[in-house]
This record gives C-alpha cells, structure tokens and sequence, in this order.
C-alpha cells in the first residue's frame, strides 16, 4: 500500500499574500479530480523561507517547491501521481530543508 503523502501549504502572511489560500483550495481540486485518494493538503504556518513563497512541502516524502503559482499545480500533481519531482521549483537551499524536515519528523505539523 502506498505511504499517504501531506501536501503542506504555507499560510503566512507572506505566502497568504502570494495567493496560498487559493493554491491550497485548486491543489485540492486536482488532487481529487486525478483521483489521489491518498494525498491530502494541509495548512502549515510557516517553513520559513518566506521571500520564496507560495511553499509547498509533500511529506513524509520530503519534496519542497517554492514560488509556486496556479499554473504549476498540474506538474506537482503529476509528481504526485508517480512523475519526477518537479524540477524548476525545488530552489530552496538545503540546510533549511533539512531544518524543516526534521521538525516535520518530529511531528511538528
């Protein structure tokens, strides 16, 4: 059976401001529409790298998109279905990803 995958969604106020809230609600939709009945997208309060938002974080397995906008909703769920990691949004510097990953680790979300 596959693992469930959480797609985390931040909602500060930065992200917020970016359009975050309406990402989480099409992420939502897609993900529903392509039938992932094992994905589920939560809000998440902050990772942290608030210049680079929207951020989108699937976990447990552990993939960070910054900068995401409508239109890469189709890629991250493709990703989601069984596609590559989408690329051109992973930007995000690896020290602080694996600060976040740890916290999520613990639970922390």
């Amino acid at each position: 059976m596959p693992v469930s995958q959480s797609c985390l969604v931040c909602q500060n106020i930065d992200c917020k401001s970016r359009g975050s809230e309406q990402l989480a609600a099409e992420l939502q939709q897609k993900i529903a529409a392509k039938g992932l009945t094992d994905v589920d997208v939560k809000p998440y309060m902050c990772f942290g790298a608030c210049q680079e938002g929207p951020n989108v974080v699937i976990y447990p397995e552990k993939n960070w998109y910054a900068h995401v906008k409508s239109e890469d909703l189709d890629d991250i769920v493709a990703h989601l279905a069984g596609a590559p990691h989408v690329q051109r949004l992973d930007t995000i510097d690896s020290s602080l990803k694996e600060l976040i990953y740890q916290l999520l680790d613990t639970g922390v979300f």
